[in-house]
């Protein structure tokens, strides 16, 4: 069996029947389920905005390179999320925004939206209908099937992204070392960063490529993010 998304305790497929009478109601803390992680996902799209505050990774595993937002100045805990289970940063990543929902395929032709079962906002008394009485999605969950419809292209987009980038041989492997005001030091390793040496070695032909794709800018925005580890490290000592 596949391991959950990241936040998930279990997805339930939403059904027109089994959640007629389910409302989405607000829930008091929003981001609380975020506090105990320090790296998050992250779009291409994103690039631009996030680069303002948090530093940008690449993480290769098995399914691919995954584009990542360092949140944390240690393992499990977030400096963005405060005790009131809020952003306090620029930008919430799209991930964030999305949950508790996300897309599932029937087949190849059929998809469907799914909610994490353990979700509290999930109830029959109070929010906003899901379902119409006549069983058609209402406001509520058209706003949800389109924003998932989006998160599902941008995530085909950075695919493609990190394909070239690995394509170009310009990821390598980088050792961080985060630290505090207070004296406090966290080291990671094994995530990777855009080589500037083997980027600015391109020829000019590949360099136009990355342009006439979109590219350059995320590169851009993913090498200026580098210098956001020292302002994680004054987080962290706030939060503390």
């Amino acid at each position: 069996m596949a391991p959950l998304p990241l936040f998930y305790s279990s997805i339930i497929v939403l059904d027109r029947n089994t959640h007629r009478e389910s409302r989405l109601a607000p829930v008091e803390k929003p981001y609380a389920f975020a506090a105990s992680t320090h790296v998050l996902p992250a779009l291409v799209a994103e690039f631009a905005v996030g680069c303002r505050d948090m530093p940008i990774l690449f993480l290769e595993e098995p399914a691919g390179i995954s584009p990542l937002f360092m949140v944390g100045m240690r393992s499990a805990e977030s400096c963005f999320v405060d005790a009131d289970g809020r952003w306090r940063g620029q930008h919430p990543p799209a991930y964030l925004r999305r949950y508790p929902f996300i897309g599932g395929e029937v087949s190849a032709q059929q998809q469907v939206i799914c909610i994490d079962g353990g979700y509290a906002g999930l109830q029959d008394k109070e929010g906003e209908r899901l379902f119409t009485e006549a069983g058609e999605p209402g406001d509520a969950l058209q706003r949800i099937i389109t924003f998932v419809g989006e998160y599902a292209d941008a995530a085909k987009v950075t695919a493609a992204f990190t394909a070239e980038l690995k394509a170009l041989d310009l990821l390598q492997t980088i050792n961080i070392e985060i630290r505090s005001p207070d004296g406090a030091s966290s080291n990671f390793s094994g995530f990777a960063a855009v080589s500037e040496e083997r980027f600015n070695a391109l020829s000019d032909e590949a360099l136009l490529e990355l342009k006439r794709k979109g590219y350059l800018a995320p590169i851009y925005a993913h090498l200026i993010s580098l210098a956001n580890f020292a302002l994680l490290g004054e987080r962290a000592a706030t939060r503390a």
